[in-house]
């Protein structure tokens, strides 16, 4: 076998044009095989131009030669052409709309148009290639958009005399909204334990593109973490939809029980409305010794008064009360609140109220002073002082009177024979 003459000239972006003249041989097979296509071109004149569009540069690949005598040869490709490409400044075809962001599963349309007269135009795709001749506007459209080989992008190709081959290049964004978020404790089931480490582990499974994704952990409305491409893990082929992870540590504190935390997953594109997002929470629970309501504190109550000692702790789970009384236990005694009634000078000292659950426990001492009740004395001593000074004010009245009193007498003539004098004083009509 032999030919006299192979050019291969690179036009635009990464393809090459190859013509193959040959001279000897007739009824040739040209069989191309690249990322899984075969197409196959025939020659069937001494000496034609043989013109093979679309072959990728670099890419691996062979091409198989058979003529009339059963010669087989084939041409290991990894073809790189150092020819310089036309000139197609200007005059690359135009592609409507410039850029696609579509959801997988859905359908997908592009309209290319040529901007010379083209003998050939075409779309190069690993799904729905199609080339026409003579026109100058062609229509990409796949009803349902599932081969991931899409997101690479697909070209447009115009051919003519005067320019060669031009072509543009059409970014293609799939993307699809995860299946779902998990967030949850890694590594742990159950309560957290105050003052213990964790790890919150958020899972976004079957998402793409991973390199528009951003992951961000919440407590509450505040945002504690924000993970974009590539912080998070990623498990599978970027280029399709993949399964990502982050978490964040966790010292579990009392402020965390029945606290919110949330996981949502956000895919960033230029599309006209915001893809929305994805998240999952979860409600924690958190187990801590009891902490006192209130400080030690000092009582001074009076004998024969009813007391009420109260005692509150926050803790979970809910704890239990004990109550002491000079280091002896109060019988009886589980509540919050303890009644002493009747109190004397016994009932004075120290009392101790420890609240206990399975974590911890935590207490509080409140000293009780008993004074005596003077009031029932002064009562007495103020009666008997009223008594004595009434007393003393009736006698004092009395004497005072007898020694002052005063009056008006008469002299009368009394009968004879029955005074000395024959005469009697009367003072106020009466006889003195």
């Amino acid at each position: 076998m032999y030919w006299s003459k192979l050019l291969a000239g690179a036009l635009g972006r990464g393809f090459s044009h190859l013509w193959f003249t040959f001279s000897l041989i007739t009824g040739l097979h040209w069989t191309e095989r690249t990322r899984g296509l075969t197409h196959s071109l025939r020659s069937s004149q001494l000496g034609q131009t043989l013109v093979l569009c679309g072959t990728k540069l670099g890419t691996m690949g062979y091409f198989t030669l058979a003529g009339g005598l059963l010669w087989t040869v084939h041409l290991l490709s990894h073809l790189r052409t150092t020819v310089a490409s036309p000139d197609c400044s200007g005059k690359e075809p135009v592609i409507d709309p410039p850029s696609l962001v579509v959801k997988y599963g859905e359908p997908a349309t592009a309209n290319c148009s040529a901007q010379s007269n083209a003998t050939i135009i075409g779309w190069e795709t690993t799904v729905g290639a199609k080339t026409e001749n003579d026109l100058q506007q062609l229509v990409w459209s796949v009803p349902s958009v599932t081969e991931w080989a899409l997101g690479r992008g697909i070209e447009c190709f115009t051919s003519s005399e005067k320019h060669g081959q031009c072509l543009t290049h059409l970014p293609i964004t799939i993307y699809k909204i995860p299946e779902t978020v998990t967030l949850w404790l890694f590594d742990h089931t159950g309560p957290l334990l105050e003052g213990q480490e964790y790890w919150l582990q958020c899972v976004v499974q079957s998402v793409a593109p991973a390199k528009n994704l951003t992951v961000i952990l919440f407590r509450g409305d505040t945002e504690l973490k924000r993970s974009g491409f590539p912080q998070f893990f990623i498990e599978g082929d970027e280029s399709k939809n993949v399964t990502v992870a982050t978490h964040l540590s966790l010292t579990a504190s009392r402020e965390d029980h029945g606290a919110s935390y949330r996981c949502a997953a956000k895919l960033d594109l230029n599309t006209a409305e915001p893809v929305p997002e994805t998240s999952s929470s979860i409600q924690l629970e958190v187990h801590y010794k009891p902490r006192m309501g209130s400080p030690s504190q000092n009582v001074t109550v009076t004998d024969g008064d009813t007391l009420d000692l109260i005692c509150l702790a926050e803790a979970n789970p809910s704890p239990t009360y004990h109550w002491t009384h000079n280091n002896v236990t109060v019988e009886d005694e589980n509540n919050t609140t303890l009644i002493i009634e009747a109190i004397h000078y016994d009932k004075g000292g120290v009392y101790r109220c420890i609240a206990r659950n399975i974590i911890g426990e935590g207490s509080v001492e409140m000293r009780l002073d008993v004074v005596p009740n003077y009031l029932p004395w002064i009562a007495i001593f103020v009666a008997i002082a009223i008594g004595v000074l009434l007393a003393g004010g009736l006698c004092f009245s009395r004497t005072y009177h007898k020694k002052n009193k005063t009056g008006q007498y008469l002299l009368t003539k009394m009968k004879r024979g029955t005074s000395n004098s024959g005469q009697v004083a009367q003072a106020n009509g009466h006889s003195v």
